[in-house]
């Protein structure tokens, strides 16, 4: 016949109260209550939405973005369509300052007519282009070249700086 011994539990964490009376102290854990955080929704990235319970519910979002991350906008961005992807505006949101003109092949224009700005960034594969990166950079470059001048928007923030529209 094998011993058996009495196996102590393993220590957990418990929320509570301390109370020092004396030289004597005492512990009273706290009761466990129901979640203050319903309806939980989480993301890639580690964004959450959730609503809280009580007298005036209301719905929160928390979005995380790692400090080394290339894009914290971008990450920020992802995460809260993702976790506000069914719910509905009550009334049209406001456009953004900056107009996305060319969308293409790896390639982004904005226009910013307040500023009197256009940014461009373009995203090469370098798996398929390592050896002739240099002709994807003139060629996306080439394509801005002729997609702007078909851009009704475009034409009309250069007309508009030319006519001393928007002054900085």
């Amino acid at each position: 016949m094998t011993q058996t011994s009495n196996p102590q539990p393993k220590p957990r964490k418990v929320r509570g109260t301390g109370i020092y009376l004396g030289d004597g102290f005492t512990f009273k854990p706290s009761e466990e209550g129901p979640s203050s955080q319903t309806n939980v929704k989480t993301c890639a990235g580690g964004g959450k939405r959730w609503t809280t319970i009580g007298a005036d519910p209301s719905k929160m979002i928390s979005l995380k973005s790692k400090e080394s991350s290339a894009d914290q906008y971008a990450d920020f961005v992802r995460q809260f369509d993702a976790l506000t992807r069914d719910l509905k505006p009550k009334k049209p949101v406001v456009l953004p300052d900056s107009l996305r003109v060319v969308k293409e092949q790896g390639l982004e224009c904005w226009l910013d007519e307040e500023k009197s700005e256009m940014t461009f960034t373009g995203t090469i594969d370098l798996s398929r282009h390592s050896r002739d990166w240099q002709a994807e950079v003139l060629r996306q470059v080439q394509l801005v070249v002729r997609r702007l001048p078909a851009s009704e928007r475009f034409n009309k923030v250069i007309n508009n700086i030319k006519n001393g529209g928007t002054k900085k």
